[in-house]
Parts: C-alpha cells; sequence; structure tokens
C-alpha cells in the first residue's frame, strides 16, 4: 500500500505514497475496479459514474491496482496484459473522469479486511459519498466483502452503493477475459466490437538488433510488450493513426529468438523516433509466426506481407 499513483486531468500524476491521497479535499463519486483494455463494459460504468457525480455535485473518481492482483499472490495464473498503467489511465480520463488513483497491489494491501477498504480508503481518505460498482464485485482480503456489506456500512457512513448490471454485446457479457482469449486467437475484429475501438498500444521505440535493417525493412522495437496478449504472428497495423505499418509479434525464431518483441515495419516513413513513444493500433492478423530456412525467404515473406497490408487498407 506504500505506491499510489494519482494521475489527475491536464498533470503527469505522481508517484508516491499515501500522502498523494490524503491531498484529495473534494467529495467523490467512485467506481473501483482493474479497468484492464477500458472496454465497452467499463466505459458503460464510466458513464454511469460521471452522471451520479454531476447529478450530485461530486467529482468523479476511478480507483484500480496495479499490477494485477494475481501478479502478486499467483504469478503463474496472471493473465497478460491489454494496457499497461499510462494507457489505462489516459484511456480512462478521455472519457471525463476527473480523478483515477493506482494503488500500487502488494502482499500488504492483499490482507486488508473488508471493512477497512471501506472505511479506511473510500471513506477516511477518498472522500466516497457515491459507490458506482459492478454486479461481480467483490473486495478485501481473499475477496470477503460482497457488494450487500459495502451498502451496510454505506448507509452506516453516509454515501450511497449503486450495483450495475452487466453490459453485453450480441448476448456476450463484455470482459477482459472474453477480450484476451479473442486476442490469442488473432479475431481483431470481434476486438474491436468489444472494445469500443481498435486494440492499440503506446510504448516507447528502444533500440533493437538491426536485423530488420539489414533486409531492408527497419523496425521499431517497442518497450515492454512481453506480456501482450496478442497472438504470435504478423499483423497490418496503424502507427500514429496516419502510417500503415506491418509488426511482428514473438520470439523471431529464424534467428533464435526466445523472448517475445514486438517489431513494427512503418511503410512509407523516414525518421529517427528511438526514444520516443508511439501509438500502435492492431487492424488485421496476417499470419503466424514461424520460421525461415534463410534471410532471403524471410525477406520474400516480409514483401508479400506488406503487399497484403496494403491491398487490405
Amino acid at each position: 500500500m506504500e505506491r499510489v499513483v494519482c494521475l489527475r486531468t491536464g498533470q503527469s500524476g505522481c508517484i508516491r505514497g499515501l500522502k498523494c491521497i490524503n491531498e484529495l479535499t473534494e467529495q467523490f463519486a467512485i467506481t473501483v475496479g482493474n479497468f484492464d483494455g477500458v472496454h465497452r463494459g467499463h466505459q458503460h460504468l464510466l458513464e454511469r459514474l460521471i452522471s451520479r457525480a454531476r447529478e450530485k455535485g461530486l467529482k468523479s473518481l476511478v480507483l484500480s491496482f496495479y499490477p494485477h492482483p494475481l501478479r502478486v499472490l499467483s504469478p503463474m495464473q496472471a493473465p497478460c496484459e491489454l494496457t499497461d498503467i499510462k494507457e489505462r489511465s489516459e484511456l480512462i480520463l478521455k472519457h471525463g473522469v476527473d480523478q483515477v488513483v493506482f494503488i500500487g497491489f502488494d502482499r500488504r494491501f492483499s490482507r486488508l479486511p473488508a471493512e477497512e477498504f471501506i472505511r479506511g480508503i473510500l471513506w477516511d481518505r477518498l472522500k466516497c459519498k457515491h459507490l458506482v460498482v459492478g454486479y461481480d464485485w467483490r473486495f478485501g482480503y481473499k475477496r470477503e466483502g460482497e457488494i450487500e456489506l459495502a451498502k451496510e456500512l454505506g448507509r452506516e457512513m453516509d454515501f450511497e452503493v449503486e450495483e450495475t448490471e452487466p453490459f453485453r454485446v450480441n448476448g456476450h457479457v463484455v470482459s477482459s477475459t472474453l477480450i484476451r482469449r479473442l486476442l490469442h486467437m488473432g479475431r481483431l475484429e470481434e476486438v474491436s466490437l468489444y472494445l469500443g475501438r481498435d486494440y492499440a498500444i503506446r510504448r516507447k521505440v528502444v533500440g533493437g538488433d538491426n536485423r530488420g535493417s539489414a533486409l531492408g525493412f527497419p523496425t521499431a522495437n517497442l518497450q515492454k510488450t512481453e506480456n501482450l496478449c496478442l497472438k504470435e504472428g504478423v499483423y497490418a497495423v496503424r502507427v500514429e493513426d496516419k502510417f500503415l505499418g506491418v509488426a511482428n509479434y514473438g520470439i523471431r525464431p529464424t534467428f533464435g529468438g526466445k523472448k517475445k518483441v514486438l517489431e513494427v515495419h512503418i511503410l512509407d516513413f523516414e525518421g529517427n523516433i528511438r526514444g520516443k513513444e508511439i501509438k500502435v493500433e492492431f487492424l488485421k492478423f496476417l499470419r503466424e509466426e514461424k520460421r525461415f530456412s534463410s534471410p532471403e525467404e524471410l525477406k520474400r515473406q516480409i514483401e508479400e506481407d506488406i503487399s497484403r497490408a496494403r491491398s487490405l487498407f
């Protein structure tokens, strides 16, 4: 519980201890959750939160946790990541939320009793006056807290707890788990339907081994992509909302790679973007990653991938 990230609209944010929370002086309508991906189900919850905040003359606040609790409590069972903490914050704030607070999830925080989470965090530190939660929300140590407990404590402390219904698209409850599964299968069109936008990440370009340049196809190598939910393979992508590109996600078996990386060849682009963050939107899964017998064979395949991407978009 030592690390808290506070992000306000128009500010770069702060990373420090619970004093960051103590600086909040206004009263809030709050929702709580992981919000990985900020999909249409999350957006439905955010819209309800903002609406209630306006009705009651409150500010709106999203309380989340990072990393995912399973990454601390059971790393082998932790899910892949749809969005990192910065991407998640930007997506939430873009929907009009006033404040985003991330509590660093660690083993100490995981042992916080459910009642203390409501009294100590939501009520005392975050000044909660209205709580909006999903239909399956659980909280506190070993997820012992249920919505009825929150409502009971809310009545005692004079704040209302509102439970929202599941958000469905084509009969399916929209969830981060569903979107992760579809990404693993390369079904990007369905992912876009449930996200309400094309799946995208924004990461920093870092130095690579220059194998792409040696083949005649220089690539932007993106940082911190080993835990993405993408199916390993080649994609048609859009970069910075205007350039078409071809991206490879995987271990690069032709060159004996072992760690997953994302490399993007940006078409019709010249310039040095190393050290800069770029947005990459995934438009179409083109093919699975494979091992080639020679660099020349790989080069011919890349040419085919580029030709196909151009013909599709």
